[in-house]
């Protein structure tokens, strides 16, 4: 009786959910303001929050809106790390799309952007044809991304008035100019800022870096097999912010996309032994954790004080949206 092939496990790794995880980070942007979650309301010159009219008088919300968002980066920064960066942050998503785009027509080590020494083009794929149809796509994402301010400060009826070309309202003119202002800035984080922002410009960044500690989840190198790698540079090719993940420093440009982990997983997956790769994600100094359990409890116990605030600001915030609407 002839033996049936078992076909091999098939790889699967974090970057089919950190797509999912960008592209709904996205939609999470347009929907808080569609949905009257939070937006600027010119009408009426009052932050909407849940669907109510809050002004600066109004000092319980005020202070409960305060003390989340001061709180809220502090949780993940202790927690998640980086996580948030890699991804959910909408800058990150567009920079690496662009870079994604960039060398795929460009050449695989093609750079554009400001951060680069100068203009890095494969001599086979400077074309013409090639520029074009990156212009063209920069052009019609930064088209699309520059609806998106335009929900934070004008309902989604006004805002789709301008989309289709309905009848103007009386803010027409200035969404208009906004609208175009939206456009030229976001083509231009995508033709040349990309990265540049997240190292040297984002507020969330440099908190990172102030309260950062190795409590956090972060990328964790196995150096007691360190020999299996020697030859081995998979993981800092597929690396999308271009460091080596076997030698990461605390401070570094690391943004747990987990790029580097799939790279290693996979390329041990070829061989069949069952063997993992040499990088995990990890929270604390101890060894790599062993799955998204571990994570959690970890991440639970390192609420603190800050986890605390946070539960408080949200009571205060709570009260004050519930007593104003009453």
């Amino acid at each position: 009786m002839s033996s049936v092939p078992v076909p091999s496990p098939i790889f699967r790794g974090y970057r089919g959910s950190r797509r999912v995880t960008q592209i709904a980070g996205l939609l999470v942007l347009v929907l808080i303001p569609a949905l009257g979650i939070f937006r600027i309301d010119l009408a009426t010159a009052s932050l909407m929050i849940l669907g109510y009219p809050v002004y600066l008088r109004d000092f319980t919300v005020v202070l409960g809106l305060a003390i989340v968002a001061a709180t809220a980066p502090l949780l993940t920064y202790s927690t998640i790390g980086t996580v948030w960066c890699g991804w959910a942050c909408p800058q990150n998503t567009v920079s690496e799309w662009a870079n994604n785009l960039t060398h795929r027509l460009l050449g695989s080590r093609a750079n554009v952007n400001v951060e680069s020494a100068g203009l890095q083009v494969a001599p086979s794929k400077n074309k013409v044809r090639n520029w074009a149809v990156l212009g063209i796509n920069f052009l019609l994402a930064a088209l699309v991304l520059g609806v998106i301010p335009l929900f934070y400060f004008f309902p989604p009826s006004v805002v789709w008035s301008l989309v289709s070309f309905s009848e103007s309202s009386q803010f027409s003119h200035f969404m208009f100019r906004l609208y175009l202002v939206s456009v030229a800035l976001a083509f231009v984080d995508i033709a040349l800022v990309r990265y540049f922002w997240c190292n040297y410009v984002c507020l969330y960044r440099f908190g990172q870096l102030l309260f950062k500690t190795e409590d956090a989840l972060h990328v964790a190198y196995d150096a007691s097999r360190s020999t299996d790698c020697t030859k081995c540079n998979y993981c800092r090719i597929s690396c999308i912010t271009s460091i080596d993940p076997t030698h990461m420093k605390f401070f570094d440009r690391c943004v747990n996309c987990g790029e580097c982990i799939d790279a290693c997983d996979r390329l041990h997956a070829k061989d069949g032994t069952g063997t993992p790769g040499l990088l995990r994600y990890a929270s604390g100094r101890q060894t790599p954790a062993q799955g998204a359990l571990d994570n959690a409890r970890f991440a639970l116990a390192k609420l603190g004080w800050h986890g605390a605030l946070f539960l408080v600001g949200c009571a205060v915030l709570f009260y004050g949206l519930t007593h104003h609407a009453a």
